[in-house]
């Protein structure tokens, strides 16, 4: 018996009263192999094949998952999805360098998960989470809220199974996927964000080849002639865009509009070094064109809605918030009490913002909201101004007194 075959059969042995496993499967290197060995161990697998609005055919990998278990549900999670998205955008969804994107996608992939094991009649639930980064928390902790009757099982983080041994039990088992592919990275996809691991991302003094890339064109090679977008907000969220000549209306239709238009002007690709909660650092590239515009032009928007003080204490719970969401803390209470921050906050986010899309840059071309703070009359020091600019000569005097007094004691 091969000995990652008969580390397979512990499980069965640790979970004797588990027969039928309900498996998030992508169709990918990992979801493919630990179905396998989960079969080889004696479960019956359901696999789960999750629409989250990635570009991948999903009717192949449903016809793949049958063909290896002989049978397979397909569930729509993207108005879930979304619904999370949008509370990452009221939040400036940015997290260690990137976008926040496992926070988000996880805990709807859970709730997948759990309707679909409950509704078969599953006793346990099964991802392909490493045990290596974050996404292993944030699937299990909103596992353990929705589907608190489930066993939990983890084959790669369990079984320590190393990458070249999936690729291996792959070739010999000539399982459905794409081994070119994982053996030069691992991508994970869904609407907001494809994030690239593993394989040729391990090397961090050298970019990623260019064959990695599947939303976006390079910089370099995008068009001469730049994209105009517009998009409008209410109360925090995107709720029409004009893209050229066309509009789009509801998020969903947006972020898949605007991730085709960026991806053709060389939008959203991210490379960087990122921190782990197990302590590892770990080097990853992001394609999320749509994610890194709607953030601007949210953020474009706030900067012009909201006072000093107001932008100040948001920054701070935004950070708590996209730590918390990125560490796996989605269905917690103290999610959704900054939530309530925030959407006190979103409020007075009303309005749009034209953007100029070129070459891998997001310029900011114009922005106007019924809830602007700005006022050209007091900004302009022409005589239309009604700023009386002598009023500032006391506060000049008393601004940061304090210091300045407490630097002279120092010379003394």
């Amino acid at each position: 018996m091969e000995p990652i075959i008969r580390r397979a059969k512990m499980l069965a042995q640790e979970h004797p009263s588990v027969s039928k496993v309900a498996l998030a499967y992508s169709g990918g290197l990992d979801s493919a192999v630990i179905g396998k060995l989960l079969l080889e161990a004696g479960f019956e697998v359901l696999p789960v094949v999750i629409n989250l609005g990635q570009q991948s055919d999903l009717g192949r990998v449903e016809k793949n998952a049958k063909a290896i278990f002989g049978q397979c549900r397909l569930y729509d999670a993207r108005e879930n999805f979304v619904m999370n998205v949008g509370r990452g955008i009221k939040a400036s969804c940015r997290a260690l360098g990137g976008v926040n994107a496992g926070g988000l996608s996880r805990p709807s992939m859970a709730y997948a998960l759990a309707q679909v094991a409950r509704e078969s009649g599953c006793q346990a639930i099964a991802h392909g989470a490493s045990g290596m980064g974050n996404d292993h928390l944030t699937m299990e902790n909103s596992l353990r809220v929705l589907a608190p009757e489930m066993r939990i099982i983890a084959p790669v983080r369990d079984l320590d199974l190393r990458r070249d041994e999936a690729l291996s039990f792959a070739a010999e088992k000539k399982l459905p996927t794409n081994l070119k592919r994982a053996l030069s990275f691992s991508a994970d996809e869904n609407l907001w964000c494809r994030t690239l691991r593993q394989g040729a991302a391990l090397e961090i003094s050298a970019p990623l080849p260019e064959e990695a890339y599947k939303w976006t064109v390079s910089p370099q090679k995008a068009p001469e002639k730049g994209a105009e977008v517009e998009v409008e907000f209410l109360n925090g969220l995107p709720v029409r865009a004009k893209i050229g000549g066309k509009e789009e209306k509801g998020l969903l239709s947006i972020i898949e509009a605007l991730n085709e238009v960026g991806g053709k002007h060389g939008i959203g690709r991210l490379d960087f070094v990122t921190d782990r909660v197990v302590g590892l650092k770990v080097h990853e590239a992001y394609e999320c064109p749509a994610a890194l515009i709607l953030l601007a032009a949210h953020e474009e928007l706030e900067a012009l809605v909201l006072t000093t003080r107001e932008l100040e204490a948001k920054h701070y719970i935004d950070a708590l918030w996209n730590r918390l969401v990125y560490d796996g803390g989605w269905y917690t209470r103290l999610r959704r009490a900054l939530d309530a921050f925030i959407d006190e906050t979103q409020r007075a986010v009303d309005g749009s913002v034209e953007l100029s899309l070129y070459k891998g840059s997001i310029r900011v071309k114009g922005r106007k909201s019924r809830h602007a703070l700005y006022d050209a009359r007091l900004s302009s020091r022409d005589s239309s101004g009604v700023f009386t600019q002598k009023e500032s000569r006391s506060f000049a005097k008393l601004y940061c007194l304090q210091d300045v007094i407490a630097y002279m004691m120092e010379l003394d």
